[in-house]
This record gives structure tokens, sequence and C-alpha cells, in this order.
């Protein structure tokens, strides 16, 4: 994408200068930002204090966004600001008065820049073309990886896969695990049907089987919950546009007492031990393994809210869960595997608070979304993908910590750019309205 400056002829030397110096530090910023989105998957080989390639573009977009809003004096708009600053704080005060005040400050100097990158990406996703720059980014590398992976699992080329030992013959690519992979693949599909990328639509349905099938390659529960919801909600929405609310709420309904009738008459302990002893490797490692996934977070719940009784209302400290389940010997430790559960056991009341208003502003903005840009808009032809992947991110919040995922904040990034900017393109309809009335 290239960013035009229209020089007046009038000008002096010095002022063109300037004027050329703002175009090309918007430039840097945009290309550094598109490079920080295709990186997304290069999580290995990581570096020290969990640190990845990735991270690198990261800093490198949030440097020259920040020099490209000196440059041209612009005013960055930080719309996730009042929520990371609570969730930052309740951490702080719990990682001071916690055992683990070192991890706790790595853990918070991480959401900070995950704070800055994204409201970065917001800000130059409201300069015109850069949105679509940026998703279409993320569509094409999202489809392009997951052909590699499914490439390599097709001619068994193990190292592409990503195996680790102790996850099996589940898939993590470059990403070091499974889920977080897992989480990619889904949200993808959902960038890809925003965008409408790639643009031939046999490529584009190509494009979704490819990532359907890297997510059933991961063989994560997880993430073959959340991409149905977010295909409900699209299915939704289109109902709700063509035939009415009545409509959409029938249908919801209608599916609600469909799945409802179906557990009833085959019960789900019966469909896992049926996927169980299936002999058939893909059923048992999702579907089969269901039930001790369940166990396991259970236990793992009771054991974090036992270290929140210890520890308090002031809570332990960001990312110390783990650690601290494993010095009092608890039997399953590990992390806390929920964005809600581990809120308020590492970051105390504050920190829900926190987390309660990142919810309420990204589901208002997502709601403005539905509301704004028609089907069509050329920064992004179909919104209401972000809208979708918004919904699948909240499910998989409640068993995966996403907020912790590099390409969630990209999703809530896009979302407020879009948000922030239809409001402005309808004031901009009702001026021309007016002009032309008089």
């Amino acid at each position: 994408m290239s960013v035009t400056v229209s020089l007046p002829r009038f000008a002096d030397a010095s002022v063109r200068e300037r004027l050329a110096a703002r175009g090309t530090a918007e430039r840097t910023a945009v290309v550094t930002a598109a490079v920080s989105v295709a990186l997304q998957p290069l999580l290995r080989p990581s570096g020290p204090l969990n640190s990845s390639p990735v991270d690198v573009a990261l800093l490198l977009a949030v440097l020259t966004t920040a020099v490209w809003a000196g440059t041209c004096s612009v005013r960055l708009r930080a719309p996730y600001a009042v929520a990371m600053g609570l969730m930052v704080l309740g951490g702080a005060i719990a990682g001071l008065a916690g055992p683990l005040p070192g991890t706790s400050l790595i853990t918070l100097m991480q959401d900070l820049v995950l704070f800055s990158w994204a409201t970065a990406i917001v800000n130059l996703a409201r300069r015109p073309g850069v949105l679509r720059l940026l998703s279409t980014t993320w569509a094409l590398t999202s489809v392009l990886c997951a052909a590699v992976l499914v490439f390599a699992a097709l001619f068994g080329l193990t190292a592409v896969e990503g195996f680790i030992a102790k996850n099996g013959d589940r898939a993590s690519f470059t990403f070091g695990d499974p889920d977080y992979a897992a989480t990619y693949w889904a949200f993808s599909v959902f960038i890809v049907y925003a965008t409408q990328r790639p643009r031939r639509p046999w490529l584009r349905r190509l494009g979704y089987v490819l990532l359907i099938w890297s997510l059933v390659l991961t063989q994560s529960n997880g993430g073959l919950v959340a991409l149905p919801v977010g295909v409900g909600l699209v299915l939704l929405v289109a109902a709700h546009r063509r035939f009415g609310t009545m409509a959409a709420l029938s249908a919801l309904l209608a599916t609600v007492a469909s799945v409802g009738l179906l557990l009833t008459a085959v019960p789900l302990t019966v469909i896992q031990e049926w996927a169980r002893y299936s002999g058939q490797p893909l059923l048992q490692e999702t579907i089969g393994r269901s039930d001790a996934s369940s166990s396991q977070r259970s236990i793992l719940t009771s054991e974090a809210m036992q270290l929140y009784a210890t520890d308090g209302p002031l809570g332990s400290g960001p990312g110390t869960t783990k650690e601290l389940l494993e010095d009092h010997h608890y039997a399953y430790a590990k992390e806390a595997h929920d964005d809600f559960l581990a809120s308020l056991v590492e970051r105390g009341l504050i920190g829900v608070v926190g987390i309660l208003v990142l919810l309420v502003g990204a589901l208002s903005r997502g709601a403005r979304v539905l509301r704004g840009p028609p089907r069509g808009w050329p920064e992004l032809p179909r919104p209401v993908g972000l809208v979708a992947g918004l919904a699948a991110a909240l499910l998989a919040g409640t068993f995966y910590e996403v907020l912790h995922f590099r390409y969630v904040w990209l999703l809530l990034a896009f979302t407020a750019a879009v948000a922030s900017a239809w409001p402005a393109r309808r004031a901009m309809g009702r001026t021309a309205t007016v002009g032309s009335a008089s």
C-alpha cells in the first residue's frame, strides 16, 4: 500500500521536506505493522522471557507508530486504556504483595507491550486503506500457513507439524502449543470471511478447507467448539438482516432445542465413550478425551480457588498460578486456563473489574460494528466476521487464557478501528445530504 502526500507548489523546500518525512514515517509504520500481523504464527524458536520472533516485529510496529504520531502530530486513541489500566493496577498491587514479584513484573510488561501494539494497530487502521491491508495480510498469511501445515501432515513432515512429546500427535506448527494454534486457525476463518480474501471464490473456499483442516490437526476441543459458535453468529445475523428479528430468534430457539433433544436422546457420556473406543485416533483425541479434559479443568479450578482463598482478595500476582501450585504441591499444577478465573486469582477484585470493562467495551464495539458498515464496505466487505471472531474468543476465554494470545488483541484492535470509523463515515453522509439540500 502506498501513502501519497500532496505537496502544494507554493510550499518552500523546508515545508516540502517535512511533509515528505511525514509520508515516509506513515509508510514505515504501516509496513512494520503489516509485518507484525504476518508473523503472528512465528512463535518458535522461543527466546528469553517467553519471547518469540514475532515480538521483535511488535516492538518495531509500536516504535514506528510512535515516530509517525510524533512527526505528524497525530492524536492517538487508546480504546481499551481503562480496562488495561485496571488490569495492570490490580496486577501491580497483587505482584508487590505476592510471593513472586519478578514473575508478575515480567507478565505486566508483556501486557503493556500487547496493549501498545493493539493501540498502534487501531490508530494506523483508521487511515484510508490500512485496515484493508492489515486484515488482508492476516487472511492470506493464515491460509498460506495452513497450506504448509496440511502439506506437512499429508507427507509426514513431523518437524513442520510441530509435535511436542507431552501433547502426542497434536499439531502445533510454529506456535509451540496446539491450543494456541487451534484458536488462530479458528479466528482466521472469520478474518477470511470478513475480508473476502483470497479474492477468487474457489481459492477462498479452499482457504476455508485448509484452515479447518489445520484446526482438526491440532485436536483441540476448545477450537472445535469455538468455531461453530462464530459460524452460528454469522448465520443468525444473516437471518436477521434477510428475514427479520423474529425469524432469527426462531432459528436460535430451534437450534438450541434440537441440540437439547439430541443430547437427551444420546447423552454426551455415550458419545464420548463411543469416540474413545472407535479406533479412530482423531475421535479418540478430541471427543474421546473431552471428559478427561473437563475433569482436569474442574480440579484446576478448585485448586486455583484454594490459592485465591490463601492469598486473599488482592490476588497472588500475574502469571504466578502455575509456579505457586507447584510450590504448594498441588496435583494439577498448570495455568488457570480461564481468563476470568486467572484475573480473580492473580489480579484480585481490581483485575476482575478490569476484565469486565474490557468485555463490555469489546461487546459494545462489536454491536456498533453490526449496526455500522454495510456489506461490501471497501475497507472490510463483511465486518460481521470480526464480531463472530469476538464471540469465538469470548467462549475460548472460558477454557484458555486468550488475553495472552497476541492475535486476540489484533482482533480487538480491528473491531475498535471499524467501530470508530463508522460514526465518522455516517456523519460524512449526513453532511453531504445537507449540502446537497442547500
